[in-house]
């Protein structure tokens, strides 16, 4: 159930309560208020009957005195009176005025007092030798039909009440709850991949911080879905780069050697036809030094293609190769390797990040750099273990660094190990130098 209908209804149900409880209230006072009217006028009506009865009676023409006695209760909005002989039968009577409005019997009920009637007894005379009683009862109509009359206006004022304040509430509440509307809109489109949503800081300040945080939550989403974007391009930019590297690598050095073997093997049985077995041998030979060759070859890539800084290969050797295959490609680079004794204690995605942040920017040093001399250093700095390549190479242009896939993968990498990368021009001279500081646990 929507909250707003959960609220209009906790709220109506609030004040149906409230109304229930006035309505009752209103009940017990009416009720009480037409039993103090009925007891009052039953007394008065006793009190002048009483008298009037002790000034008729030994008079001359006493029943007619009495009939006038009882008419002079006509019109009465409270009791009529009932004038009979001994043997009850009526004689006279007078009548109730009117009620002004009629009125339901169930409120009737509820409300009628239901007093005993006042009986005054009237002795026999000289003419009405039997005597009789004069009956005095309450008929509580026409004060009912007057509270009913009050209950109706009332109950009409309380139902538009009622209704105005429901009205109030769903439009208070309307207003309230749209900053929320709003907010689910904008978390389904979040949901959706739209991270450009947003939501306008307005209203309460309970409210305003909300859009503050969903703001800054939406543009800290688009700034890592861009990220992401990024990274995978980036992967998938290395992996047709290694790819075609592989490829070249197999083409140019595999593929002559087994070019050769394959033409050598083909003369051997020839030569054997001609009985130049010296020769065949020399083939043969040659076919062994092309496999010995292709073999080498073939270990240089696995290397290559083994994970770096795994746990089967020490961290001073898998640095060691990646210097190892640029100074075999580029032997006018004087490459220097400095790196800290055994690091077996090292964690494995530390040893991983080293391996790739040396590997990077060699790769950057010689590709972009065109150096001379390019320095790896991997040392300890009291709880760090720090990587710095340094390259005497052209350095950034007049425009500055620019991050590439690399160097973006670099900051990546060393951020998700909790350290700090920093590229920056070399302090007095040409290239670059690249530093990364990783927190580790290792004992010095």
């Amino acid at each position: 159930m929507a909250l707003r209908v959960r609220l209009v209804l906790w709220l109506g149900g609030v004040l149906a309560v409230t109304l229930g409880l006035g309505c009752a209230l209103a009940w017990w006072h009416a009720d009480a208020s037409v039993r103090t009217e009925m007891q009052a006028a039953i007394a008065a009506g006793r009190q002048s009957a009483a008298n009037n009865i002790g000034e008729i009676i030994g008079a001359a023409g006493q029943l007619r005195e009495l009939r006038h006695l009882v008419t002079t209760f006509d019109g009465n909005r409270h009791m009529r009176a009932v004038l009979a002989d001994a043997n009850g039968t009526m004689i006279a009577t007078s009548h109730l005025q009117p009620p002004g409005q009629p009125v339901p019997a169930w409120f009737r009920r509820l409300i009628d007092p239901a007093l005993p009637p006042a009986i005054l007894a009237v002795p026999p005379s000289p003419g009405w030798e039997s005597g009789g009683t004069l009956t005095l009862a309450t008929d509580a109509a026409n004060e009912t039909g007057e509270v009913w009359g009050q209950a109706n206006d009332t109950l009409r004022m309380l139902a538009v009440f009622f209704g105005l304040t429901v009205l109030l509430i769903l439009w208070t509440l309307g207003r309230a709850l749209a900053p929320l509307t709003r907010l689910s809109a904008a978390l389904g489109r979040i949901g959706a991949g739209d991270y450009a949503a947003r939501l306008d800081v307005a209203g309460p300040p309970e409210l305003a911080r909300l859009a503050n945080g969903f703001n800054r939550m939406a543009e800290q989403l688009g700034q890592a879905e861009a990220q992401n974007a990024m990274l995978r391009e980036q992967v998938l930019t290395l992996q047709e780069e290694e790819r075609a590297e592989l490829a070249r690598d197999l083409h140019d050095d595999i593929g002559p050697l087994l070019f050769a073997a394959a033409i050598d093997a083909a003369g051997i049985p020839a030569l054997l036809a001609d009985g130049q077995a010296a020769e065949a041998a020399e083939r043969a030979e040659a076919i062994r030094e092309s496999i010995a060759s292709m073999q080498r070859q073939v270990r240089g890539i696995l290397g290559r293609l083994r994970p770096l800084g795994s746990g089967s290969v020490g961290l001073a050797d898998a640095i060691g190769n990646v210097v190892a295959f640029w100074r075999g490609r580029h032997p006018g680079i004087a490459f220097s390797l400095d790196v800290a004794p055994e690091d077996a204690a090292l964690d494995e995605a530390v040893r991983a990040t080293v391996c790739r942040v040396v590997q990077e920017s060699v790769l950057n040093a010689v590709r972009h750099g065109a150096p001379t001399q390019v320095a790896v250093r991997v040392f300890r700095d009291r709880r760090d273990i720090v990587v710095r390549v340094d390259d005497d190479g052209a350095g950034p242009g007049a425009g500055g660094l620019t991050p590439g896939f690399g160097l973006v993968g670099m900051q990546e990498r060393v951020r998700a190990q909790a350290g700090t990368l920093a590229v920056a021009p070399r302090l007095g001279g040409r290239g670059l130098a690249v530093t990364a500081r990783l927190p580790c646990e290792v004992p010095a």
